[in-house]
């Protein structure tokens, strides 16, 4: 009798156990959204690209995902495009959901890391001046990968993550396999940052400094356009359109840690 007694309490703990972890996973799944405040580049509109932003952030609302929207001041975020807004995208920036968090993204004090389980980072050239310089921001990044959790990068997105350390002190890229707006293409037709001139710092060289396996995309062999480093939790991809392959993979990974 006393051992059914003790039995049925052991079946009770390891229910409300498992219940409790099942919860505070289902808690774990949100993402975030690293993005600029930065909006102009030689006085023209700047901020985040549109489609980097909209596309994925599409993707993980049909796919149940709570979102955040984080920039190093918080508050609206700016936004701009060059022409690319589909009948799609104009349906996702009229989505009451994407209207409020990009007109009220979250301060870095604001969030709390172990709430994610991954990181989204759009591109924008203002990346390059404040995102990947806000040390709280960076942080972030840190935590949320030691923590387990998956970081995906587009275009001028992955300025961001050149100075972000590990608990290790170990550069975050150093031996990821990963790649990156080449800077090719930079110096070839990006007109607005005058081929690069008005970048303070060389995006691939210095991903390159910092030890990451880096794949330049290849124009005439149409490769490195996309790169999923599995074991590392890290997918990137050079240009803008490739938002939802990005958001894809990291469904993907997320699922697999079910």
């Amino acid at each position: 009798m006393k051992k059914n007694i003790i039995n049925r309490v052991l079946t009770i703990l390891i229910f409300v156990f498992l219940t409790i972890s099942c919860s505070k996973n289902k808690e774990n799944k949100k993402i975030l959204f690293i993005t600029t405040n930065v909006s102009e580049l030689k006085n023209e509109p700047n901020g985040t690209y549109l489609i980097e932003l909209a596309i994925p952030f599409k993707k993980f609302s049909e796919n149940s995902l709570d979102i955040d929207i984080v920039s190093p001041k918080g508050g609206k975020i700016p936004i701009y495009h060059s022409g690319d807004t589909t009948s799609l995208v104009k349906s996702i920036i009229q989505n009451e959901l994407f209207i409020d968090k990009t007109e009220n993204s979250l301060k870095p004090l604001d969030i709390d890391p172990k709430e994610y389980i991954a990181v989204i980072i759009p591109g924008g050239y203002g990346q390059f001046w404040d995102t990947h310089k806000n040390k709280n921001l960076l942080h972030i990044i840190s935590e949320i990968y030691d923590f387990g959790g998956i970081i995906g990068s587009i275009g001028h997105g992955t300025a961001t993550l050149i100075d972000v350390k590990l608990k290790s002190g170990e550069f975050l890229v150093k031996n990821k396999t990963m790649t990156s707006f080449p800077s090719w293409n930079e110096k070839n037709i990006m007109k607005q940052s005058d081929y690069g001139k008005l970048l303070p710092y060389d995006m691939e060289a210095e991903l390159y400094k910092r030890g990451a396996n880096l794949k330049v995309y290849d124009h005439e062999k149409r490769t490195n356009y996309e790169i999923v480093d599995y074991e590392n939790r890290l997918i990137t991809a050079s240009f803008a359109n490739s938002g939802e392959f990005v958001a894809d993979e990291v469904l993907k990974m997320i699922n697999k840690t079910d």
